[in-house]
């Protein structure tokens, strides 16, 4: 692997199907949010390859070599490695993800020490935490799930962080105010591992699917959640 980073092995487009994608659209915005090092992008595109990385992720949250279950407040189901599932619409993601720390890190070369899905189901939920060993992480939303019409906050994916100032309006250091992004499909957000983070109980039918990446600016030892998980 190069020491020039996993984004110096992309290449330009990957064919989904019949359509062939840049990895990294022209004039691609990534828009600054209310936290140091946290931003976002939206990928027009995302219908051209939805479909066909909602059955990729699917199909590998089936296959053993993937599939990881931790427990009810453990992010649902975990579907490990997406760059292996072997399908053209992961290899896409997982190039988009490598080009947006490539670009919000100063252009430096980038490594992805973790890749992982999330699947909720019904009564699944994150508790708070942050990522280890990382600089930045990722989390793009393939499919926001089922809307519940007597909850507008359940699902959503939440930042209460004594460091973010929107978190704390009235005192600093004093967290009252959470900062919840807007996730709509095609959406991808890039933040310091370090904040800390949950996501609201679901409570949808659909699947809620969310794919993310914990990214490096070195090529790291060993293996990411030894010693912990």
């Amino acid at each position: 692997m190069s020491d020039s980073g996993e984004q110096a092995l992309l290449p330009a487009s990957i064919a989904v199907g019949s359509a062939t994608l840049p990895i990294w659209p022209e004039h691609q915005v990534i828009a600054p949010m209310s936290a140091r090092l946290m931003g976002v992008t939206v990928f027009d595109d995302h219908a051209s390859y939805h479909p066909a990385l909602i059955d990729a992720t699917l199909a590998a949250e089936r296959d053993p070599r993937f599939r990881d279950t931790i427990f009810k407040g453990g992010c649902g189901i975990k579907v490990r490695k997406v760059e292996a599932w072997g399908a053209p619409a992961a290899a896409l993601i997982h190039a988009r993800a490598l080009m947006l720390a490539h670009h919000t890190l100063s252009r430096r070369p980038v490594f992805a020490d973790d890749t992982w899905a999330s699947v909720y189901r019904a009564g699944d939920y994150c508790m708070p935490h942050s990522h280890l060993r990382c600089n930045a992480s990722i989390v793009y939303m393939l499919d926001p799930g089922d809307v519940d019409p007597e909850d507008a906050l359940a699902g959503r994916l939440c930042f209460a962080d004594p460091r973010i100032e929107a978190c704390c309006p009235h005192e600093a250091g004093r967290v009252t105010q959470h900062v919840m992004p807007e996730m709509a499909p095609g959406t991808m957000l890039i933040f310091a591992s370090d904040y800390l983070h949950n996501v609201n109980p679901y409570h949808g039918q659909r699947p809620r699917i969310t794919l993310s990446w914990n990214v490096t600016l070195e090529r790291l030892p060993g293996r990411a959640g030894e010693g912990w998980q």
